[in-house]
């Protein structure tokens, strides 16, 4: 009993981090979205660093394409937050299960 317990924890907590997770991916790639509208669209250049005028289109390249990797790449992300692996410590070999 203890035991089915103590499983059905664990899972709720990687549940939880992964909503988590989901959430904060779901906020990043948002936010870097609505950077890319403001460079597309340039609202407000006349506030707009000299720098970034000249850079507009690099910098809208670089965000975009960190948009489109982080899209692909959630799936791992979050599989990766909410399941961790250990790993195995020198000496050990991983197929085994045992020290050497």
């Amino acid at each position: 009993m203890f035991r089915l317990k103590k499983q059905r924890n664990i899972r709720e907590g990687r549940k939880r981090i992964a909503q988590k997770v989901k959430k904060r991916l779901a906020l990043l790639i948002t936010f870097l979205s609505a950077i890319v509208l403001v460079l597309t669209f340039e609202a407000g250049r006349a506030w707009w660093p000299r720098w970034l005028v000249e850079y507009s289109i690099v910098l809208r390249g670089v965000i975009l394409f960190t948009v489109v990797m982080l899209i692909l790449l959630s799936p791992v992300i979050v599989e990766a937050s909410s399941n961790p692996r250990t790993l195995s410590g020198p000496g050990n070999i991983p197929g085994l299960g045992g020290s050497s």
